[in-house]
């Protein structure tokens, strides 16, 4: 048994957990968890010696991924699967913290389908070797609290056309009365159909002060204080499109208010900001109490951003329509 090779592929939004599509690979990496189960203690050994960090972390990928899959299917052997993933790594060489975030997801998952998880997190820890079997152990241990998705490891499940999937959670207060979960799922579609490939979708974030400051700070505030929820999305430049790819990055805020001039308030900061001279580029959106504002940037101070304030004007008129769409 060897998992070199199997490895996901960011560009092809393989990372997503909002809304992923199966691949060839899952069925590769389920067969390759059903062979390991069936092995020996030698067996199992020698695929975790012979596993590169990159392995490990395909593996964490595969256990993410069915989680979401055992939401959608309802079946079972997808936390089975996931579980026996986690199981093959040696907890020494990864960030245990990743391990403990893919359990927490593969927890509610299999909670959410009505599974029993002592005897899954058990048969899977008797699988793992010590420390990751006492990580494994250990989850199902922890308080209510410690073991929430969003309470305590950054996450939250989203509905999709094609079922349920898993969005960040920034932890701040989100009490929004519009489905931004679904608008901010739509803008990263949008940027998708363009240059970039959509990273991550979080919901609770922050709203986006530091790009609108220097301006009116005082009507910035004002305005902040009636935010009712925000969403973000970041996205990454795909490698054809620059040799300067891994340092451009493009974020797009979405944020409700409690009114309509709060958020026109955000809108005329945003064109007043634009005005000036600076080392990234935007473009923003205002429908009735929803406020949009798209920024592009290099990550690298001595590289300039790929987006210019010109060039960003080709996300305009898609912004306002899924905005308008939505409100």
């Amino acid at each position: 048994m060897r998992i070199a090779k199997l490895h996901y592929d960011r560009w092809l939004g393989d990372l997503d957990l909002s809304d992923p599509a199966k691949s060839p690979l899952d069925d590769e990496l389920s067969a390759l968890c059903h062979r390991f189960a069936m092995t020996d203690l030698a067996g199992r050994s020698q695929l975790r010696n012979s596993a590169s960090l990159d392995d490990f972390y395909s593996l964490l990928s595969f256990s993410r991924r069915s989680a979401v899959f055992a939401m959608r299917d309802r079946r079972t052997e997808h936390v089975i699967d996931g579980l026996r993933a986690i199981a093959m790594i040696e907890q020494s060489r990864i960030d245990f913290r990743d391990a403990l975030g893919a359990l927490s997801l593969l927890h509610h998952a299999a909670r959410a389908i009505g599974a029993k998880l002592d005897d899954l997190f058990g048969k899977a820890a008797s699988l793992a070797e010590p420390k990751m079997s006492e990580l494994i152990l250990g989850f199902l241990n922890r308080s209510e609290d410690q073991r929430d998705i969003r309470k305590s490891w950054g996450h939250t499940v989203i509905e999709t056309k094609a079922g349920p999937g898993f969005a960040g959670w920034g932890f701040e207060s989100y009490q929004a009365s519009y489905p931004l979960d679904q608008i901010g799922l739509a803008l990263a579609q949008l940027v998708k159909r363009d240059k970039y490939q959509p990273a991550s979708v979080t919901l609770a974030s922050q709203p986006p002060a530091v790009w609108l400051s220097s301006v009116d700070d005082n009507a910035l505030k004002l305005a902040l204080t009636s935010v009712r929820g925000a969403v973000t999305i970041h996205a990454d430049l795909r490698p054809q499109e620059s040799p300067d790819y891994k340092e451009q990055h493009l974020m797009i805020f979405l944020a409700e208010l409690d009114d309509e001039a709060a958020a026109r308030s955000l809108f005329r900061l945003s064109q007043e900001k634009q005005s000036r001279i600076s080392n990234f580029a935007m473009i923003a959106a205002n429908e009735g109490r929803l406020f949009c504002l798209a920024v592009a940037r290099s990550i690298m101070a001595v590289k300039p951003s790929f987006e210019t304030h010109a060039s960003m004007q080709r996300f305009s008129i898609g912004i306002a329509a899924v905005l308008k769409d939505q409100y």
